[in-house]
């Protein structure tokens, strides 16, 4: 959660630094940052609930099964 309040300022502060410029910009900074959100919160979700763990042991059993034969 602290990096997603660091972001939040971060993208605040360019907004603040462009908006003396004009333009734009501004929504994409959003769309982006949109973004970032959705995909941290769906890696939360998936270390949270424990589904990290089994995706893990999932790819390292079908690597161990490709290099095997």
């Amino acid at each position: 959660m602290q990096n997603l309040m660091l972001l939040k300022e971060i993208v605040e502060q360019r907004i603040r630094m462009r908006g003396r410029q004009g333009g734009d910009e501004g929504q994409t900074v959003f769309e982006y940052l949109g973004i970032i959100v959705i995909i941290v919160l769906i890696i939360g979700a998936i270390v949270g609930s424990g589904l990290a763990d089994s995706i893990a042991g999932a790819i390292t059993q079908a690597l161990e099964d490709i290099t095997s034969n």
